[in-house]
């Protein structure tokens, strides 16, 4: 009976991350035009030393700004992702695919808490058919570490 109670705690907060991909758009004040956005959160949480200390989560955006065109953050709730001002590499792995590297770049405004990917349109092909994707990146004193994002469906982009 414990393993069994065990069993249905663990499915249900197994269930709990897998949340999928959070869907938005509202009008660019701007522009005029509409703005388009998918977001998942990671199922992980990465443990890093001082100052960041605690648990930090993750975050995965794809974007269609009318400003600023089609990109693809990775993103952390504290911390510092190491990309210079040039290029950075971020490793990603699609449901059991092979790893492969992507391109990163830091944000116009220099935070480290986030990395702009490289040719987006390629990461969005791959995602639209994947369920579980990691994202390995460098992390300021704190290694390589990896965010794991699960969802119960693929991406779905452009939205229909």
């Amino acid at each position: 009976m414990r393993r069994l109670i065990l069993l249905a705690i663990v499915a249900a907060a197994s269930g709990a991350q897998a949340a999928g991909w959070d869907y938005q758009s509202d009008t660019d004040k701007m522009s005029g035009k509409k703005n388009t956005e998918a977001q998942v959160q990671s199922d992980n949480r990465l443990n890093f030393g001082f100052p960041y200390n605690g648990s930090n989560g993750g975050h995965l955006v794809v974007r269609q700004h009318p400003q600023y065109g089609l990109d693809v953050t990775v993103g952390i709730d504290q911390g510092q992702m190491l990309c210079n001002t040039m290029e950075c590499r971020v490793t990603v792995k699609f449901d059991d695919a092979a790893p492969v590297a992507f391109g990163g770049s830091p944000p116009a405004d220099h935070s480290s808490t986030a990395i702009f990917l490289s040719n987006a349109s390629r990461f969005i092909a791959s995602a639209k058919k994947a369920k579980k994707i990691l994202i390995q990146f460098t992390a300021y004193q704190n290694g390589n570490p990896v965010l794991e994002f699960s969802t119960p469906q693929p991406l779905d982009w452009p939205r229909k």
